[in-house]
């Protein structure tokens, strides 16, 4: 027969870093990696502002009143961004200046370039590229989407190589069954 053991009381420690946690957004880092949240903010407030331009194309292009254009919604998201990132580098300034964490960003991007996550996402990134600018360009959807496929899992070492074509293979023919048979919608 199994041993009932008492739960535990949380630490006192547990309990000070529960209590560092904001009650609006959720999060507190106090990690030492606030820098990495100055980095991210920065890089939505990028993404966030080219958006909008965008959007504001889109809405001279169409020729019609602002809330009846194409370029309404990309705006309200994007502005949507921009305040989470706002929101986001406020927090993160929080207990330091903006020279201190600039230069800590400066500091870790060595550091990020020779990480095992950078390597695989630019490895990801550019598996991507070659099939959005490469395969589907030249060849039909459902081959190159199985090269895609098979490349991932080979790249993640998912599995033996037949198994990762199999499984591919499944996949795609189910995709290509689910849209195009049953639901006749055009695959690109």
């Amino acid at each position: 027969m199994a041993e009932i053991k008492d739960i535990e009381e949380p630490e006192a420690a547990d309990e000070d870093r529960f209590a560092e946690i904001n009650p609006v957004t959720g999060a507190a880092r106090s990690d030492g990696k606030e820098h990495l949240d100055l980095a991210a903010a920065i890089v939505l407030f990028c993404v966030s502002i080219f958006s909008i331009i965008l959007a504001c194309g889109y809405y001279v292009r169409s020729k019609k009143v602002f809330y009846a254009s194409p370029g309404l919604m990309p705006v309200i998201i994007a502005s949507g961004i921009f305040l989470l990132a706002l929101s986001l580098m406020l927090q993160s300034l929080k207990g330091s200046s903006i020279k201190e964490r600039f230069g800590q960003v400066i500091d870790a991007i060595p550091r990020g370039i020779k990480s095992r996550r950078f390597l695989n996402t630019a490895a990801a990134l550019c598996m991507f590229w070659v099939y959005i600018f490469l395969l589907l360009r030249f060849l039909p959807f459902w081959i190159a989407s199985l090269i895609l496929l098979c490349a991932v899992f080979v790249y993640l070492k998912a599995s033996t190589l037949i198994k990762c074509i199999i499984i591919a293979g499944c996949s795609i023919g189910g995709i290509v069954l689910l849209f195009q048979v049953a639901f006749r919608v055009p695959l690109p």
